[in-house]
């Protein structure tokens, strides 16, 4: 960036135009509120309905009036606000000139508190390219005027204009991105790709090795064909849990701009354009429906279609309601297993399912817990229902869950299933102090706020739980291959 005050000084007289989407914000309103609009069914007929009356307009005017948005939580670029405000210190007069709808755009003029004007699409009339132009040059008068933009659409307003600065160079601009009119130019900022691959979170896609536990309890983890289909399967539940992911987060972004941590995921930092996020999301989730319909099976291909539209359904509505969020997200960890069966054609044991429901909503109670113990005392968690004197009956919840899944464990191990599958099967009782350990340690550590925002993540990442549960594999792997008899007398 050039030196700020000299160059306001020289340009006191000569108007600052500045774009919105992707210059002053890293981001695109309308293609977030389109996005979130499907939250909605009367924001997506306000839209079809807009669409039909104005086009372009109408859905942006649609959008404005029918999807809620903060302007105080978008991700503003520094670079650009820092320049726009010594502009104001210098008294040049600024204008905010956007294609968006003016209600959007007021209300982040007036938010800033930067802008002398505003330039904006109204129904009927789209500012963009030629028509921003043309209201530019109006609002100019007979003077020159200053422009900053950040796509191919300003290229007709950056060579008319007699300064020109750049929050992005696209490809068609970078012959007007040099020389003395040149006043502002991009710092480097997250490549895409990369926003894009942290989005996607391939770390949890950890979470979906639940999917080989009937190939453990089955013991066919020695048989090629199962192994590969249990293979194939893990890659198609991981696609489609990161499309999800990225659908999540972009439905989502308001609350995690306000999250002190999720902040900082691409979708609400301004590093990924939400239709960037749209086309990735379809792009896996097709290339991971493809996998499980023709290389793992039809069966399979259903319970992951399954899995799908009971997240989409929890994402939209049902995390709103309390006790049904957390008992569907334990539902969601089961289908996994459930999954798993289903891949390598097996009946998922009901030992297995029991023992799942029970912990996995025992995890669920547990992040509800750390998300409440972080509220005030007259508070409520942000799009949830449930409010802070609901904490000690979440923890109780929480634990009951956890001795139920223990239970089950026990009952299980004494179960004439595991006799007949186990040479050994005494030793699986060994599992049952581990998992003790681990279950009560975890909550220890919630009630201490050591976990984190997620439990599941918590126990991925901690070196303690990672060895707990290489002791229960080991202990599953000992009792089904070692024959003790020798040592009986």
């Amino acid at each position: 960036m050039r030196d700020i005050v000299k160059s306001h000084s020289e340009r006191q007289n000569v108007p600052l135009f500045v774009d919105m989407d992707g210059t002053l914000l890293r981001t695109d309103v309308a293609q977030e509120l389109l996005v979130r609009s499907f939250k909605s069914p009367a924001a997506i007929m306000a839209v079809m309905s807009g669409a039909v009356k104005s086009g372009v307009t109408g859905v942006k005017r649609a959008l404005a009036d029918h999807v809620e948005f903060r302007a105080d939580l978008l991700p503003y670029d520094p670079a650009v606000l820092a320049y726009v405000k010594a502009a104001r210190r210098a008294g040049r007069r600024v204008v905010l000139a956007t294609a968006a709808d003016s209600k959007v755009a007021q209300d982040v003029a007036e938010f800033t508190g930067l802008f002398d004007d505003i330039i904006a699409s109204v129904p009927g009339r789209n500012m963009k390219g030629a028509a921003k132009l043309a209201a530019i040059r109006d609002a100019a008068g007979q003077g020159g005027f200053e422009y900053l933009g950040d796509s191919a659409a300003d290229l007709p307003i950056w060579q008319d204009a007699d300064w020109r600065g750049f929050a992005h160079v696209p490809v068609q601009a970078r012959a007007l991105a040099s020389g003395d009119a040149v006043t502002l130019l991009p710092v480097d900022k997250a490549a895409p790709r990369s926003a894009l691959l942290r989005a996607m979170r391939p770390h949890q896609w950890t979470k979906n090795l639940l999917l080989f536990l009937p190939l453990l309890f089955a013991h066919l983890y020695t048989d090629p064909v199962s192994l590969m289909r249990a293979v194939l399967g893990f890659a198609a539940f991981s696609l489609c849990a990161s499309a999800v992911y990225l659908i999540n987060d972009m439905l989502d972004v308001d609350a995690d701009r306000a999250h002190p941590t999720k902040c900082k995921r691409p979708f609400a930092a301004g590093q990924l354009r939400p239709r960037s996020g749209v086309f990735a999301a379809l792009g896996l989730l097709l290339a991971g429906l493809v996998i499980a319909f023709a290389l793992v099976g039809p069966l399979f291909g259903l319970v992951l279609v399954l899995y799908v539209a009971l997240t989409k359904a929890y994402s939209f509505w049902l995390k709103a309601y309390s006790t049904i969020d957390v008992v569907v997200l334990s539902v969601l960890y089961t289908i996994r297993i459930v999954a798993g069966a289903a891949a390598i054609l097996v009946v998922p044991s009901p030992w297995i399912l029991t023992f799942s429901l029970f912990f996995f909503l025992s995890l669920a109670y547990m992040k509800r817990y750390i998300e409440l113990a972080r509220v005030t005392s007259a508070g409520r968690l942000p799009s949830r229902n449930y409010y802070a004197g609901d904490l000690n009956i979440v923890q109780t919840f929480g634990i009951a869950n956890a001795a139920l899944s223990l239970l089950t464990m026990a009952e299980y191990i004494s179960s004439n299933d595991v006799q007949d599958r186990y040479q050994a099967p005494g030793l699986l009782w060994l599992m049952l102090p581990v998992m003790m350990f681990w279950t009560y340690r975890s909550w220890m550590w919630a009630n201490r706020d050591k976990i984190g925002d997620d439990p599941v993540a918590f126990a991925l990442k901690d070196r303690i739980s990672r060895v707990s549960g290489l002791i229960v594999l080991a202990i599953v792997l000992l009792a089904r291959n070692i024959n003790l008899d020798w040592m009986l007398p």
